[in-house]
């Protein structure tokens, strides 16, 4: 079936951290920051003239966690990007060469080599803490591409367990079975505000979605009283334009499943 343009904007209960992050730098959010675990952050903005009809506008961000030695840790927290000094030069060092590596592929792709009318394209990657507490550190990654056409975003939750200097997994907070897990995510999607105006003014939007099968995902983070799946565009389904969608459970829901050292470090009752 035949994607659908049509973006809905009404506010969703069941969402928290779902907006796309517009704008250059965005300061840090944290409940509760540790003074034992140093967190900083590095940030390289520009703005360039990439071709003679294109201004681009860069911003890419890392944290820096000045002391830490885990290496362990260290890696699964910079997964994926090839860092050999995590001092705050080295760290801006990298930022810088991957901004010059970024401009210098853009400029040899033939497929732009014709451009004419004026256009602003902007790429933004951005690490951002959202949490550290009770010896959790919730971190969002988030990357943004904007080249003429259409914004492709995509977000990555990743929460760390500092007690233990590894990557949480699901099976920390919780034993829930998967499909019981899904069971859930598939009620609460239907619960949101967004799934009840489309009930009532776009029956076939509605449709797709609540036929739709809620994937796994190991996309997720918590708060004090619950915890969240974000799942990013096209991944509940490729034949309704939603965007990015995060839904919640309850830990209230989760009793009986989740973890004992879990309860006990977010004192949960």
């Amino acid at each position: 079936m035949k994607k659908r343009g049509f973006i809905w904007m009404f506010a969703i209960v069941f969402i928290s951290f779902g907006c796309k992050e517009t704008g250059f730098e965005n300061k840090d959010s944290s409940a509760d920051i540790s003074s034992k675990f140093l967190i900083d952050y590095v940030i390289e903005e520009d703005s360039a003239k990439i071709f003679d009809s294109v201004m681009m506008k860069y911003s890419s961000k890392l944290l820096m966690f000045p002391n830490l030695k885990d290496e362990r840790l260290r890696d699964s927290i910079y997964s994926g990007k090839k860092i050999t000094d995590y001092s705050k030069n080295g760290l801006k060092k990298y930022l810088e060469n991957k901004k010059y590596s970024f401009y210098n592929n853009l400029k040899c792709d033939k497929k732009y080599s014709n451009l004419i009318s004026r256009q602003e394209w902007e790429n933004i990657s951005q690490m951002n803490l959202r949490m550290n507490k009770n010896d959790y550190l919730y971190i969002q990654y988030y990357e943004s591409t904007f080249l003429g056409k259409r914004d492709n975003y995509h977000y990555n939750e990743k929460v760390f367990d500092l007690r233990n200097n590894k990557k949480m997994q699901l099976s920390d907070i919780t034993s829930i079975p998967r499909d019981k897990l899904l069971q859930y995510l598939k009620t609460n999607l239907e619960k949101t505000t967004m799934m009840q105006q489309m009930k009532k003014y776009d029956q076939e939007g509605y449709r797709l979605l609540a036929n739709a099968s809620i994937p796994f995902t190991h996309n997720f983070y918590f708060d004090d009283n619950n915890l969240y799946f974000h799942y990013n565009m096209n991944e509940i389904t490729r034949n309704y334009d939603i965007g990015d969608l995060i839904i919640l459970i309850p830990f209230e829901d989760l009793k009986g499943t989740l973890q004992p050292e879990f309860i006990e470090r977010m004192k949960i009752k």
